[in-house]
């Protein structure tokens, strides 16, 4: 990872993450520094596919990237035209997407696993001029196309339909490929590349707008010549874009996935490809800790975690550690309009997640936008090198969140320590109230997921009249456990201050409602929470 080391401004109550050297310049773009990564060792293995084990080598990539661009090139595609992408993390992936911005198109991601109500409100917006998907999905786009008379130009990129175009006719020689150059582009690197959606953990998703200048720069990856990554993210999501673009141009080897994940996965792509580092939402980590693969797993070539996209608790890095005493565990906060990670660093305690990125600036601010000094918690201000684009076709949004000054809103609570340790306690929206008393959610869960047979947690606050808000968790435990209720509730009133006791119930769930990023959806937790305790209430 590239070292962390901010410095705090007491007059103007700003902490500035290291003041590093660009790794890429203003007129940069990714589909140039992509393949000039690339073309550096045309021999090294960059892309191993799971569970087919197929290995693709820089060279390769490259040439399937620029037979990509030519196409697009062929097709008479225009720089900023959108290509929409909705697929999984299968072979050609990386080529389609690399090959695009190669010709100067913006990519717009989706996942496989959105409803229908959210892949129409997403490509309602941005209008895809050539849409890119797997054949699982594909009567379902081709049918939301339709119907909002989108383009009828709809590819599979894998399992191919009789009748239906596929990539393979972007992948076919034209046998000019060492004439290719990378168009300039108008703007520079401050044109678009990715719009990417917002989790819609908290509402209808945004367009989040991130330019080929902010992506280059926000890299933190410093890999081993043998360093094998993996991520199950798809490139709906910020971690696939980052892991992908950063992997490739430090020179690693990316592991992809064509499944979605799972425990078992997770096990035997570690002890299958010798990864070296892995990179995933708390909730698979908790996942895989409660699966009784992990006393069976070779973990010794696992020397780093990197884990982002939501709360961590600290419990899950402790167990970690008993398997794997030596792994270096990263935990960081970042956010989709910051094009990456903010903070990161090895986590200490509790709600730590780190320093203040390279080139990030931060500051802490209470409810009348005055900055705060260490110690004070208040909302998490964001500002990078680079400007940000906003929300596609949503300036509203974009002016609610992003200040004349360059500040991000995150909207997260948080706080800096003396020492320049940042630590996040949760979303504003998410704080609530029980008799007038402020209980945050996460810290709750925190306490919870230190119960040996609880899996994943997920806290809410029920609405009630008298009270405000009672606590109440949606848990879901160990196969075959016999932990109840009371259980849980005796273990956090003995823990925890009087206002923050499960009042609003513990229900016990099959799963947690998931964002595709793997976030928990704690509005439809809440849901669920209120409809179980009002059917007990029913009960005589």
């Amino acid at each position: 990872m590239i070292s962390t080391k901010s410095t705090y401004n007491d007059k103007e109550k700003i902490w500035r993450g290291l003041d590093a050297p660009l790794l890429y310049g203003p007129n940069s773009s990714l589909g140039s520094a992509l393949l000039e990564a690339l073309m550096k060792d045309p021999n090294h293995i960059t892309q191993i596919c799971h569970p087919s084990g197929k290995t693709y080598t820089n060279g390769e990539i490259a040439s399937l990237t620029i037979r990509v661009a030519q196409h697009f090139q062929k097709l008479n595609f225009k720089q900023r035209d959108i290509v929409g992408v909705c697929a999984v993390n299968s072979d050609f992936i990386a080529p389609l997407v690399f090959g695009a911005w190669a010709t100067g198109l913006i990519i717009n991601t989706m996942d496989i696993s959105f409803d229908r109500d959210g892949l129409r409100h997403a490509f309602l917006i941005t209008k895809p001029k050539i849409m890119f998907c797997d054949g699982v999905i594909y009567p379902v786009i081709k049918e939301i196309f339709e119907e909002c008379n989108l383009t009828k130009a709809i590819y599979t990129v894998k399992d191919h339909i009789e009748g239906v175009p596929n990539i393979n006719e972007f992948l076919n020689c034209v046998g000019e490929e060492e004439k290719f150059n990378v168009p300039t582009l108008p703007m520079g690197g401050n044109e678009v590349a990715v719009i990417l959606y917002s989790s819609g953990t908290t509402g209808l998703p945004k367009g989040v707008c991130l330019s080929h200048v902010n992506l280059l720069n926000r890299m933190i990856f410093k890999l081993e010549p043998n360093d094998r990554i993996i991520c199950f993210s798809t490139l709906y999501w910020l971690s696939g874009i980052v892991v992908a673009i950063g992997v490739t141009t430090a020179g690693g080897t990316r592991i992809i996935s064509e499944n979605a994940y799972s425990p078992e996965s997770f096990f035997e792509i570690i002890e299958r490809y010798k990864a070296t580092i892995m990179f995933t939402p708390p909730s698979q980590l908790a996942q895989a800790l409660g699966s009784p693969r992990l006393q069976e797993t070779d973990l010794s070539n696992l020397r780093t975690y990197l884990c982002g996209g939501s709360m961590v608790s600290y419990s899950l890095v402790v167990k970690l550690k008993r398997y794997a005493p030596k792994l270096l565990f990263i935990n960081g906060y970042g956010m989709s309009e910051a094009s990456g990670a903010c903070t990161y660093g090895e986590m200490k305690a509790e709600n730590d997640v780190g320093e203040v990125a390279a080139n990030i600036e931060l500051k802490i601010v209470d409810d009348n936008n005055l900055a705060l000094g260490p110690g004070r918690l208040g909302e998490l201000h964001i500002r990078t090198k680079f400007p940000w684009h906003g929300y596609y076709k949503n300036p509203e949004a974009t002016a609610a969140t992003y200040d004349s000054e360059g500040w991000i809103h995150s909207g997260d609570i948080g706080y800096v320590d003396e020492n320049g340790r940042v630590y996040l306690l949760d979303r504003k929206k998410d704080i609530v109230k029980y008799n007038n008393f402020h209980f945050y959610p996460t810290e709750i869960e925190n306490i919870i997921s230190t119960i040996p047979d609880v899996v994943e947690v997920c806290v809410c606050g029920i609405p009630d009249i008298s009270c405000g808000h009672l606590p109440a968790a949606a848990i879901v435990k160990k196969p075959n456990s016999t932990l109840t209720e009371d259980d849980v509730y005796d273990y956090v009133a003995s823990k925890m201050a009087h206002f923050k006791h499960l009042r609003g119930g513990i229900y016990f769930l099959d799963s947690l409602p998931k964002t595709p990023s793997g976030k928990n959806i704690r509005r439809e937790v809440n849901d669920i929470c209120v409809n179980k305790r009002n059917q007990l209430l029913k009960k005589p």
